[in-house]
This record gives structure tokens, C-alpha cells and sequence, in this order.
């Protein structure tokens, strides 16, 4: 397409098009958020848990706002899920550096899905510049 002009109706579609691809882009760089927010709860857990002595109550948020009473018995490992619903045991400073490392791949991959989105907003933004002077 040498110099042709997309018509109305193919730049319609490539914005319908991009309209999904931004809105699947930005839920993934939700997910991606909450997961921090996961791993940022889960490291200061480590640190309250290496506050305490063994024999200590804790309260352990178990979700919706519910918290359990519980009493360290052993604070030297916590498992560690590693997927499929397998638990591995790990030492805290282990499972400090699984988080580091788990963190790190979660914002790399933020990086290049907000990078994703900003390429498609601006093409958005092209999109509808064209759109509008073709009028």
C-alpha cells in the first residue's frame, strides 16, 4: 500500500481492534499491580515474623479484612508456593530472596506492558486524528 490512505471503515476497525488489545493491556498491568502489592505484603511479613520471638501470638490477615490469631512455633522457614499448589520450605532470608527475584520479573514485565500501552494509546490518538479530519 504505497501511499494509500486506509479508508473510514479500515481505520474504524483498527481502532475497535486496539480498543480491546488496550483494554486486555490494562488489565494485565492490573493484575501485575496487585501483585506487587501481594509480594510487598508478603516481604513485610517476613520482617514482623523476624520481630517476633517464638511462642508469640500474631494476627495473620486470612482475606476479606479476617484475621486468625496464631502462635510462631518455628519462625526459621515459611513455605513458599512455587505453582501448582506446591508449597516449598524456605528459610527467611530464602524466601526474601525468592520475593527480590519474584519482584523483579513483575516489574519487568509491567515495564513492557505499560510500554505496550502507551504505543497503543498514541496510535489511538492517531487514529482518531485521522478519523476526525477525514470527516
Amino acid at each position: 500500500m504505497s501511499g494509500e490512505k486506509p479508508s473510514r471503515e479500515q481505520l474504524a476497525a483498527e481502532y475497535t481492534a486496539i480498543s480491546q488489545l488496550i483494554d486486555e493491556v490494562k488489565q494485565r498491568i492490573d493484575l501485575l499491580n496487585a501483585s506487587l502489592n501481594d509480594i510487598a505484603s508478603a516481604k513485610g511479613a517476613l520482617e514482623e515474623l523476624e520481630a517476633v520471638e517464638e511462642g508469640e501470638e500474631l494476627l495473620v490477615p486470612i482475606g476479606a479484612g479476617v484475621y486468625m490469631r496464631v502462635r510462631v512455633v518455628d519462625k526459621s522457614s515459611v513455605l513458599v508456593t512455587v505453582g501448582a499448589s506446591i508449597l516449598v520450605e524456605k528459610g527467611l532470608e530464602e524466601a526474601r530472596k525468592y520475593l527480590d527475584e519474584r519482584e523483579q520479573r513483575v516489574r519487568d514485565l509491567l515495564r513492557r506492558h505499560v510500554s505496550d500501552y502507551q504505543a497503543l494509546a498514541s496510535r489511538l490518538s492517531e487514529i482518531e486524528r485521522e478519523l476526525r479530519a477525514g470527516r
